[in-house]
């Protein structure tokens, strides 16, 4: 006869901590974006040469929304 053995591991619970997890990561970037196109929006013209941008690249990045990358 065949003995079935049940072992809780537990999965449900490292699920929810998993997607509070991924969410708290999706947050946190999406503020980062939106902060690092603020500051570039307000970079002067001569810093951005000197990081290798133009206009036309400081504005099609500025323009986009914070959730996308």
């Amino acid at each position: 006869m065949a003995n079935i053995t049940y072992a809780d591991v537990g999965y449900e619970h490292k699920g929810e901590v998993s997607m509070l997890a991924r969410l708290k990561h999706t947050l946190l970037t999406w503020m980062e974006r939106s902060r690092s196109r603020r500051q570039l929006a307000e970079m002067p013209a001569y810093l951005l040469r000197d990081i290798g941008l133009t206009e036309a690249d400081r504005y099609q990045e500025t323009v986009k929304p914070f959730w996308r990358g």
